[in-house]
């Protein structure tokens, strides 16, 4: 295969701290780079920014923290694509006021044949939307009817926001493509996964509710429903013990309400005509452009959200999926989310009890439990992972696995800047020495994805937290892969 994809997800900080030309031939030559992820908009440290302060800074780049980045767009905001929403053109990031992204790099990654995809990060839980006039409109309603912590994927204002930021790009760049992506799993799987806050769980928004009554719903049953959930999830969390167990008194609300479930898919449906509708206008503009998607770590992590993401059904609007298959910090995360579903739905399990048979469900071969956060996942997870979902789309769509290089693992010993997202969910509880990515790892993980059938990979989360030598790990890969 000589037209391997080696996409690398990279935000404005980037080009500004180290130059546009001089950063791209590093990608060329560290990695073997032929396409570009640029971040925008986003409003996650896990895509925009500089390094997490308090993580080790990488060995290339301003060696201080951006304390207080926003995040934001970061290319030129042409206001006439934002009129059909609450929100008009607001997004502009305060950072790099005089850098646009898109213009700046589009003309030089060409000169050197590498591709630019706008990698849109929804970033629907950061607090900084908030601060955007009209935006508590567009939140989620909760089980009890208040605003929500997040916004609503069937609101008109939020969904037209979001559009008109890929109409923007595609009519005003000259870009190969569009990645989107959204690391939400859905009310009913936040609940089973682990404790929850209230406003984690909706929507229950004027919108929603039409939609649940146009496909014959009983809408009071099933808010009714998630409060008994929610209540649930809550007392589990808090420490009690049902008499019948935390896992059947779970199924027998379900049993009670099961338009739980019939919620739970109007939820999924929502976020998948998302993906469709910005399928379908940015085609409008160009049939040529490639459109696909980010698909988050729990795939790898919860059988449940798993069921909801059928690969098959999403190549039926998608020209590539990014799968996150990140194998140095599963370790570290799956740990963790065992230790939390034994808060919720398994609590009547030790985390130890319940790790094998994750491991059966999801069909995954790695080491002890107690062992992950020093040893992560294996490279042949990789290879696993990519076969599974190059198997699931049946070659109407391609898989790009996403490979880790020096994702941040473990909590800081000190924050050093407030919590940036809203909600109660957290990925890795972990202290003390934990695994490390090498050189040799990534070198193993990307020969792996295209071992398991990938047609290329996206060298992730963002370049400002790569080392040099562990992105040189791919460089190495493709040179093995071209003897």
């Amino acid at each position: 295969m000589t037209d391997r994809i080696v996409a690398m997800q990279i935000g404005a900080v980037s080009f500004v701290d180290e130059g546009v030309g001089e950063t791209l031939d590093i990608l060329a030559e560290r990695g073997g780079v032929n396409a570009l992820f640029l971040a925008t908009p986003t409003w996650t440290r896990g895509t925009g920014g500089r390094q997490i302060p308090g993580h080790p800074l990488p060995d290339h780049g301003a060696q201080d923290y951006d304390l207080g980045w926003r995040g934001g767009n970061y290319a030129t905001v042409h206001p006439e694509y934002y009129g059909n929403t609450v929100l008009g053109s607001v997004g502009r990031a305060p950072e790099h006021p005089d850098f646009d992204m898109l213009a700046e790099v589009l003309p030089e990654a060409r000169k050197r044949g590498m591709k630019s995809y706008a990698w849109m990060e929804e970033s629907g839980p950061a607090r900084e939307l908030r601060t955007y006039p009209n935006f508590p409109k567009l939140l989620e309603v909760d089980a009890w009817s208040r605003p929500g912590l997040r916004p609503c994927f069937n609101n008109p204002d939020y969904r037209n926001w979001h559009l008109g930021f890929v109409e923007d790009y595609t009519k005003s760049y000259e870009l190969d493509g569009i990645a989107w992506c959204s690391e939400r799993p859905g009310p009913l799987n936040l609940l089973m996964q682990g404790p929850v806050l209230p406003g984690d769980i909706g929507c229950f928004c004027p919108h929603c509710k039409a939609i649940g009554r146009d496909r014959g719903i009983d809408v009071r049953r099933a808010q009714e429903g998630y409060r008994a959930l929610l209540d649930w999830n809550q007392r589990i969390g808090a420490g009690e013990r049902p008499s019948d167990g935390a896992f059947v008194t779970f199924w027998r609300i379900l049993l009670q309400y099961p338009e739980i479930l019939s919620w739970q898919t109007l939820w999924t449906e929502a976020q998948r005509q998302m993906y469709r509708d910005i399928y379908g206008v940015a085609k409008a503009v160009s049939a040529e452009i490639q459109v696909g998607w980010h698909v988050y770590h729990n795939i790898s992590f919860s059988p449940f959200y798993r069921a909801d993401q059928d690969y098959e059904e999403m190549a039926k609007f998608s020209d590539f999926i990014k799968v996150v298959i990140y194998n140095n910090c599963a370790g570290p995360r799956f740990y963790t989310w065992v230790q939390n579903i034994c808060q919720a739905l398994f609590a009547d399990a030790d985390p130890e009890d319940v790790y094998p048979l994750m491991l059966k469900l999801l069909k995954l071969d790695e080491g002890a439990y107690d062992k992950l956060p020093q040893s992560g996942f294996s490279a042949d997870y990789v290879r696993r992972e990519t076969e599974r979902a190059v198997a699931g789309v049946a070659g109407k769509s391609k898989i790009l696995p996403g490979i880790d290089i020096d994702i941040p693992v473990g909590v800081l010993k000190e924050r050093l800047e407030p919590k940036r997202d809203v909600g109660k969910i957290n990925w890795d509880a972990n202290e003390g020495e934990l695994t490390q990515c090498t050189p040799e790892g990534v070198r193993d993980a990307t020969l792996a994805a295209f071992e398991g059938g990938a047609e290329g990979v996206v060298l992730s989360r963002k370049y400002s937290e790569m080392k040099l030598d562990n992105l040189s790990g791919v460089g190495e890969a493709l040179k093995r892969l071209a003897k």
